[in-house]
């Protein structure tokens, strides 16, 4: 624990506990090989990421039910790789889904240093729930899985397609969309969802034009509304069609492959020095 800092959700000083990024419900479903970003670039590591600058009272009480919440969505829905011609009826709590969103994209800017300007006034949304401090907007995407003639990177002998990552989480420069004020996409295996928030000093004809403009550009994606309930396809988009254009992508997926090449490399050593039993 820590006490030199104020926790980054009620911003009380105290004991600081460790956050995970992701929710440990959701990471202990799979190995995980986590990117992060350091000093020196992109790296991977065997193991979950947590910050250290959550109190207590935050993390167990307020945070976990979100953490929980996730993974009932795991189970229920996002554990399941969705395919071509699969046809998905979301039902979901728009809610706790938004704040959970919220709750993981604000965990991963800290951890990567990242301006936290835009958070002030989100942080006691995502404890607390209540009146959103902004208008949000929440859009769906399935992705389905890369053939591999069709993936245009390396690809390990055998490998008949690229499935989607757990989990992945980027921000969208918004510049070019004068309706909104900040966004970012989360994607769960074939899942990908679209945050995005408005500017309240844009005229609201504006941020009209700029939603339908977003999602007339995402292939496949429908808008979740309180409603709770959304019938939705497969899109056409695959996984690294999804990440063509991104450079930390990239560099994730390198980092990726040469901790999983070593890992698989140490582990096959370790059985070959392994004793045998009398």
């Amino acid at each position: 624990m820590s006490k030199s800092r104020v926790c980054a959700y009620c911003s009380e000083g105290g004991l600081l506990t460790k956050e995970h990024i992701f929710p440990d419900c959701f990471q202990k479903t799979f190995e995980p090989i986590t990117p992060t970003k350091t000093p020196t670039g992109e790296k991977a590591i065997l193991s979950a990421l947590e910050i250290q600058d959550v109190c207590a009272r935050c993390n167990n009480e307020q945070l976990s039910p979100l953490d929980t919440y996730f993974c009932n969505l795991n189970d229920l829905y996002f554990s399941k790789i969705v395919r071509p011609g699969d046809r998905v009826r979301f039902r979901f709590d728009w809610d706790l889904l938004l704040r959970t969103f919220l709750k993981i994209a604000y965990n991963v800017a800290r951890t990567r240093k990242e301006p936290v300007a835009t958070w002030q006034g989100v942080t006691e949304h995502i404890l607390k729930g209540g009146q959103c401090p902004a208008e949000f907007h929440i859009f769906l995407q399935l992705m389905i899985p890369t053939r591999a003639t069709k993936a245009n990177r390396p690809l390990s002998p055998g490998t008949n397609e690229v499935p989607p990552w757990p989990m992945s989480v980027y921000q969208i420069d918004v510049s070019r969309f004068p309706g909104l004020s900040s966004g970012f996409w989360i994607s769960v295996w074939s899942y990908r969802f679209f945050v995005l928030r408005d500017n309240p000093h844009t005229l609201a004809s504006t941020r009209r034009r700029t939603l339908f403009k977003c999602s007339k550009n995402t292939p496949g994606a429908y808008e979740l509304t309180r409603r709770g309930t959304a019938t939705v396809y497969a899109s056409s988009v695959n996984v690294l069609e999804a990440v063509k254009n991104s450079r930390i992508f990239d560099e994730q997926l390198s980092q990726a492959r040469k901790l999983k090449a070593a890992t698989d490399l140490k582990r096959s050593q370790n059985r070959r020095l392994r004793p045998l039993c009398d």
